[in-house]
């Protein structure tokens, strides 16, 4: 099992360059597919933890990954925007009847959109379970489209700047460790991750009933 994650990890590191856009690609429509509510738990985390750790924070290989990342969460959260401003209601109604929590977070959130419009979608998207109903919301009510593209900017900053400093430090601080314990670096990160977003929903669901 570790030596089939190392070289999954060694293929990971050496596919993201400019000469694979199939690589690229995949981790564009990997992040459209987030963005859209069709998530892959931890991947791009991981992808952007791993090459930072490999490649350092400011190599070509990250940067890529960056671009992709951003590139793929704009179109991703501007599908569902669109689509629930253009059709307002009828769309609410119909992923309501499919979701209850969307529906039941969506009636909150429209009315948390007021004077703080970006901290609020940012603070949304930072949120586990969150990131559909801050874009439906941003649809729905109808803010600036532009206003939208900033939180996305903004949360994109937070989280995958928190994810390259947390790889920056790993490279720094497990220098010296060979390249046969990646996958153990990999999976203490993930389970580090992992036991944040439980605590996070462990709080929201303590704050729900309180």
């Amino acid at each position: 099992m570790i030596e089939w994650i190392n070289g999954a990890l060694s293929t990971l590191a050496a596919s993201i360059n400019v000469n694979n856009p199939g690589g690229l690609a995949a981790i564009f429509f990997l992040a459209v597919s987030a963005d859209i509510g069709i998530p892959f738990p931890f991947a791009l985390d991981t992808i952007v933890f791993f090459t930072t750790y490999k490649m350092g924070a400011f190599s070509l290989p990250v940067l890529l990954v960056l671009l992709m990342l951003l590139s793929g969460s704009l179109l991703g959260t501007s599908i569902i925007y669109w689509v629930s401003r253009l059709l307002g209601t009828r769309f609410v109604d119909w992923v309501g009847k499919r979701s209850k929590f969307l529906r039941r977070n969506l009636e909150r959130f429209q009315n948390r959109l007021g004077r703080w419009t970006i901290p609020v979608i940012v603070a949304a998207r930072l949120t586990p379970g969150l990131m559909q109903v801050a874009s439906m919301a941003a649809g729905t009510v109808r803010i600036r489209y532009y206003q939208l593209v900033l939180a996305i900017v903004f949360s994109f900053i937070v989280y995958d700047g928190t994810l390259i400093i947390l790889g920056t430090i790993a490279r720094l601080g497990l220098k010296d460790v060979g390249p046969e314990y990646a996958a153990w670096i990999v999976i203490g990160f993930v389970a580090i991750m992992a036991a944040i977003f439980a605590a996070v929903h462990l709080i929201r669901r303590r704050s729900k009933w309180s």
